[in-house]
């Protein structure tokens, strides 16, 4: 039996990558990492919107079954 598409563990895992890329990034110097964290940091609230909008919408289409 096929488990349940979880977007939150796909989201999870980007993110860690997400992270350590930039932490890579920061730690040779081809990035200032404090400033690209405070120019970016909305882009975590507009993820986690989205994030609640797919969990929505798949609980609403496991309800109708």
């Amino acid at each position: 039996m096929a488990r349940p598409f979880r977007p939150e563990v796909l989201v999870l895992a980007l993110t860690l990558i997400a992270v350590g890329v930039a932490w890579l990034l920061g730690n040779a110097g081809r990035i200032d990492l404090l400033a690209t964290l405070r120019a970016w940091w909305p882009l975590t609230l507009v993820v986690w919107g989205v994030l609640e909008l797919v969990a929505f919408a798949f609980g609403r289409d496991a309800r109708r079954s």
